[in-house]
């Protein structure tokens, strides 16, 4: 469970933990703010008398729940990439005690300061909610300051979601400076920079990268040399060739293939100025960020995004922004006397590190105990593992009968997916992992180990190949490499070379996941690799052995089953572990 901030002293526990329901609440993409949600916060207002914040991502993600006591509370650390010239993002409700759910002078200002997407006041009564006004920017008019649009007062139960999304829209364009409008009337043009012996397949990667995650690339500048430059990563001539290549082909961004030391980025950013820089680590991350769509997933990104972030602050903000509060409040947290706001800064960093891993330790422990119900059943997990894009999830789809999305993109899916599958010879567990990538951030494989970790307990790897990628056999080698890494290295692989309607001549298991070519010599070899991890059996069980009986009919495979006088025969297929115990237990063994 996510933490509630602010002033809860004094604030029952069974009041607190109805306002932290909040986090797990339903919300779609669409809605402004639920009913549930805003009578949640009416009721904990009513009963304490104090103000609820929340903040709202796009994504319908409650980014941080805040009580009333204080006239300031951090904005969530996390940098989306949000240009400075739009909308953050992030949008805000919050309660008024008293009935009145008009916005305070207060809540204006904070709306323009921070360029929320939308700052919402709901009054509250009794614990009932009376009415909400919103208010959205209309227009930028001069430095830091807005015109403001007032919507409302509406009643709850009927916020009018698709037109506030239609003025947060037109305010994500309206609010910028004319200049910045003629600046961002195209998609960033970016540069691909990398350096090393092999220019073509390390920067068509970079290239796919960052297709997936909006660019338009116009060139590329390779270096040749062994490994980066301590200092500017190409070298101080190579630098200058890329301020020229940056001015000839009018770039926005440069994308480096590598991940860039906190002060190669200020000596870079010195050399090129206002030119956005990006590595090859915050390119990913970012991807991530925008494909994670489950609970876990979002907070294994946050917390390699914030572990990438806190070495960097200070080449990409100055400080983190600050929430006021609407209607009332006292005089909030201060700094410690000649403590600089970037030490502030990290802190706050440093404390959300602490707070994420201890939510995935706990999505860990759920998993390990999900994990030992799993191996009590001896159901046996087949895990999909391979490079990205090389189409794990249009084959989950083919073999499991599912819908999973799958797009001709990097990390299409992110978020780990199971389903139980049986091809007439017993059950098993269908797992679709995260694609690994080369250069993939330590961070990321660390925040993601409790869900790549499904790889690490399997009992048969798909490892799946693209057939058709040039550098297939460098794929495989960094497949291999997180799965050592992973301490799966030695679990039984089955090696499957995927879009064969595309690259014939293959070997070994030739497939087309999309074409449905080579599916039932697939499924095949894949009951007779989990066939090779169970053992026959034939015994003479006591008569009262009845739910060692019920055991073999629930994970293996009888043939014959006979209630004798002296015993129970049986014949049957079940997984070695079984074998061995019931072997144990019978009053005899045959073969």
């Amino acid at each position: 469970m996510q933490k509630i901030n602010g002033n809860t002293d004094g604030i029952r526990r069974s009041y607190l933990a109805q306002l932290e329901a909040i986090f797990n609440m339903e919300m779609e993409k669409q809605d402004f703010c639920p009913v549930a949600v805003i009578e949640v916060m009416a009721a904990f207002t009513g009963v304490t008398g104090r103000e609820v914040m929340i903040y709202i991502d796009r994504a319908g993600r409650v980014e941080t729940v805040y009580v009333g006591g204080q006239d300031r509370v951090s904005l969530p650390a996390l940098n989306k990439r949000r240009s400075e010239n739009r909308l953050c993002g992030i949008r805000c409700i919050h309660t008024h005690p008293g009935g009145n759910g008009g916005l305070s002078d207060v809540d204006i200002q904070s709306l323009k300061n921070l360029r929320l997407d939308a700052m919402a006041a709901v009054g509250v009564a009794e614990g009932k909610p009376t009415f909400m006004q919103v208010g959205i920017l209309s227009a930028w008019v001069g430095e830091g300051e807005y015109t403001v649009n007032l919507y409302g007062p509406y009643t709850v139960d009927r916020i009018p979601d698709a037109l506030l999304w239609g003025e947060i829209e037109l305010a994500d364009d309206n609010i910028r400076p004319p200049e910045a409008q003629k600046a961002e009337a195209e998609i960033a043009r970016t540069l691909l920079v990398g350096i090393g012996e092999r220019e073509r397949e390390s920067l068509e990667e970079l290239k796919q990268l960052a297709d997936t995650a909006g660019f338009i690339t116009v060139g590329r500048l390779f270096q040749p040399r062994a490994k980066p430059d301590t200092s500017t990563y190409l070298g101080q001539g190579k630098m200058s060739e890329l301020v020229l290549e940056i001015q000839r082909l009018n770039a926005d961004a440069v994308i480096f293939d590598d991940e860039l030391s906190p002060g190669q980025i200020r000596n870079i950013q010195k050399i090129l100025g206002k030119t956005e820089i990006i590595d090859r680590t915050a390119l990913i991350l970012d991807i991530f960020a925008g494909r994670a769509s489950t609970h876990e997933g979002r907070l294994q990104v946050e917390l390699a995004q914030t572990k990438y972030m806190l070495p960097r602050m200070t080449g990409f903000w100055t400080h983190l922004n600050r929430m006021g509060g609407g209607g009332g409040g006292g005089g909030g947290a201060r700094r410690g006397e000649g403590e600089t706001q970037l030490e502030v800064d990290r802190r706050i960093l440093r404390r959300r590190i602490d707070e994420l891993e201890r939510e995935i330790d706990k999505v860990k422990t759920r998993r390990e105990v999900q994990r030992v119900a799993r191996e009590r059943s001896n159901i046996p997990v087949v895990a999909l593992v391979g490079y990205t894009n090389a189409g794990k999830s249009t084959l989950m789809n083919c073999l499991s009968g599912s819908d999973v999305l799958a797009e001709d993109k990097l990390f299409a899916t992110l978020d780990p997916i199971s389903r139980r599958v049986n091809y007439g010879s017993g059950e098993f567990l269908l797992v679709d992992t995260v694609g690994f990538i080369d250069k993939l951030p330590h961070d990321l494989v660390n925040a993601f180990r409790a869900t790549l970790e499904e790889a690490k307990y399997a009992d048969l790897l798909l490892h799946v190949i693209d057939a058709s990628a040039e550098g297939h056999p460098a794929q495989m080698a960094v497949v291999d490499s997180v799965l050592k890494e992973l301490g799966a290295g030695a679990n039984p692989v089955l090696t499957l070379y995927n879009k064969c309607d595309i690259a014939p001549n293959t070997p070994e298991i030739a497939i087309s996941a999309k074409a449905g070519l080579g599916l039932e010599k697939l499924k095949a070899a894949i009951t007779q690799s989990l066939a090779n991890l169970r053992a026959p059996l034939k015994v003479l069980l006591p008569l009262n052995a009845g739910g060692t009986v019920s055991r073999i009919y629930e994970v293996g495979k009888v043939q014959i089953c006979d209630y004798r006088d002296d015993g129970i025969y049986l014949e049957a297929d079940v997984p070695l572990a079984d074998a061995t115990r019931i072997k144990a237990g019978a009053l005899e063994v045959y073969g």
